[in-house]
């Protein structure tokens, strides 16, 4: 593994920089389309049943996308991955500006959704492998923290064009389909993953790579690894719980609390989070200095202990909105932090063979788990719902707490390859 070695620990470059911007934007159109699906409740008219099916539309789609492309980034690479991922976001783009009835709506949102869970999947897959590791975690916080901008730039198009249906549906549309561009020109200058290559035997290719993106050599690999590390089937378990409690909860307190009591308000509920956690997410220029086993305690932590907070005060805050957008900002801010840890610990954890599809089967755990609890809260009173969604967060707690004991840590400038044996 000499080429990863020296592509591990090179410094920042101006490819890194490439990287980076590819990968954010990829995380912003990922949160773009996942926010449209619950944007476009308000463009048809649909009964209460059919709204909760357009709620579990997005993780449905998402977890089938990660599914595919996990395996599939293991076998053909990440780059060609993300190649075809932003093929199907092209065809579904186009199509949802002609998208006139709830059927097409939810074929051309499920493309687009397809597509967004691949590109996630190997994004979170690609980028421990593409940056130094002295940087890699902040990397991931910063691009993971752009899925918050993307859901408030939907948002805000959509509040923009308010007026009219078809004004939302085009201008969301388009301004998708300029974004597919933009990524594919960015992308045309892109690397393969080195460590991707060195895994898989084609050790040539990998120091090609290295010499013509890194300008450097390769070097003897002086990774030290943990004498013990946490099994896989351990791993797996805490990858799906930490998961699942951030996928059904943020849908929960986040997505489907404004189509299910406060319709009015799904779009800026989307926006203010959006903005919200954005600005909380520049914990990331430091997530490299603290340790990720802490980090993720404690933000889940604060979220359940916040989210507490909505359920004394509820007859305060559902007559007035004051009350209400206060917690809502605090929980907000929590919430992001530990999605942030969640993450880039999930996708981390694997040996690099695999990496694609252990990541796509905790996503899987974590986005399948999401949807019954979707439609078990269409039926709930406001009550029932929050504690429902302080519950969820409540196994992630005990998750990170399990981690916190029997995990590793994984941050400072660790090598992403101790997982390799």
């Amino acid at each position: 593994m000499k080429a990863a070695a020296a592509a591990e620990d090179v410094g920042w470059s101006s490819v890194h920089t490439l990287l980076f911007v590819a990968f954010s934007i990829g995380t912003t159109v990922e949160a773009y389309v996942y926010s449209l699906a619950y944007i476009a409740t308000s463009w048809v008219y649909m009964p209460k049943v059919l709204l909760a099916l357009l709620a579990v539309w997005p993780p449905l789609w998402l977890l089938i996308g990660g599914a595919v492309a996990g395996p599939l980034a293991d076998r053909v690479g990440r780059k060609r991955t993300l190649y075809i991922t932003l093929a199907i976001y092209a065809v579904g783009a186009a199509g949802l500006i002609f998208s006139y009835t709830y059927i097409a709506i939810l074929v051309f949102v499920g493309l687009l959704l397809l597509a967004s869970g691949g590109e996630y999947n190997t994004i979170m897959t690609a980028t421990h492998e593409l940056f130094p590791r002295r940087y890699r975690g902040r990397a991931l916080f910063l691009e993971l923290n752009f899925t918050n901008i993307g859901g408030s730039i939907a948002a805000i198009l959509a509040i923009l064009a308010i007026s009219s249906v078809v004004a939302q549906r085009e201008l969301l549309g388009i301004t998708l389909l300029i974004s597919i561009i933009v990524m594919y020109l960015i992308r045309l200058r892109l690397p393969e993953s080195v460590m991707w290559l060195e895994a898989k035997g084609k050790a040539e290719r990998a120091e090609e790579e290295l010499k013509r993106y890194y300008g450097t050599n390769i070097l003897q690999d002086s990774v030290v690894k943990p004498s013990k590390l946490p099994p896989v089937w351990f791993r797996i378990l805490i990858g799906g719980v930490i998961g699942w409690a951030y996928t059904a909860g943020f849908s929960l307190i986040v997505l489907t609390l404004g189509p299910y009591f406060f319709p009015s308000l799904t779009d800026w509920l989307i926006f203010i989070f959006g903005i919200v956690a954005f600005l909380a997410g520049f914990i990331g220029l430091v997530a490299d200095r603290f340790n990720r086993k802490p980090m993720l305690l404690f933000s889940a932590l604060a979220v359940v202990v916040f989210g507490y907070l909505f359920i004394p005060t509820l007859n305060y805050w559902l007559k007035n909105t004051f009350i209400f957008w206060l917690l809502f900002v605090g929980v907000s801010v929590f919430i992001n932090i530990y999605f942030l840890a969640e993450d880039t610990l999930k996708s981390e954890i694997w040996p690099t063979k695999r990496r694609g599809l252990y990541t796509a089967i905790v996503r899987v755990i974590s986005l399948g788990g999401s949807i019954p609890v979707i439609f078990l809260a269409v039926n709930l009173p406001v009550l029932s719902y929050m504690w429902l969604g302080i519950g969820i967060f409540a196994a992630g707690l005990c998750a990170a707490v399990a981690w916190y004991i029997w995990g590793i840590e994984t941050s400072k400038g660790q090598s992403v390859r101790i997982w390799d044996k």
